[in-house]
Parts: structure tokens; sequence; C-alpha cells
């Protein structure tokens, strides 16, 4: 079994880079690797409760609902949080320090940035 971290950097906004690393994350969760999806900077605002539909952008509700079936483990970087003011998250996604952040990415066999 290997380790693998997914992390999600980028504005949620005019791309659909941040739906592609979700529904990457739930295909690799079909083996029986341990699949952990890290929000950080931006990619904060992936984890909020936005509207993607309203601009013409695919929901992640699919892509969330799958990642807490197959027990991923979303993590969100409570400093970048801080940063853009946002207090507010999704369900089941943890928010954690930096510390335990570049401590799950040490312990990874692979990280998949985006």
């Amino acid at each position: 079994m290997k380790k693998i971290t997914v992390i999600v950097r980028n504005l949620p906004f005019n791309t659909r880079k941040n739906a592609e690393a979700l529904r990457m994350s739930v295909g690799l969760t079909l083996r029986e690797d341990k699949v952990t999806v890290i929000f950080l900077d931006d990619g904060v605002y992936s984890a909020t409760r936005i509207k993607p539909e309203k601009i013409d952008l695919p929901t992640l509700e699919k892509e969330f609902g799958a990642l807490k079936m197959m027990k991923c483990e979303l993590l969100a970087d409570k400093p970048s949080m801080e940063n853009r003011g946002i207090k507010e998250l999704i369900e089941n996604i943890k928010i954690v320090d930096r510390e335990e952040i570049v401590q799950t990415m040490n312990e990874s066999d692979i990280i998949i940035p985006f």
C-alpha cells in the first residue's frame, strides 16, 4: 500500500483543474492505496460552500461524497484559510496546522500537485 497525497492549490474559478484533482483522487482510491487530499493556498476555496454552477463550472458534491465514502483523508491548511478569511468548510474536511501538512507530505510515497 502506498500513501498518495494530492495537493489542491489553485482557485476553483475559471478552471476545471480542482474538479479534475478530486476526480483523480476518487480514481486513486480504487486501489488499496491510502489517499489524502490537501487543500492549500487558494485551493482552500474548493473546500468551502461555493456555488461553482453559477459560473458554469461543475459542482464537486459527487467527488466529495465519493471521497468520504472511500474514507479519504481531507485536510485544509489552517494558515491558508486564515489568510483568506475563510471560517467554514464543507463537512468531513479536517482543518490542520501547517506542521501536519508537512508531516503528511513527508510520509507520502507519491505527491501529486494540482
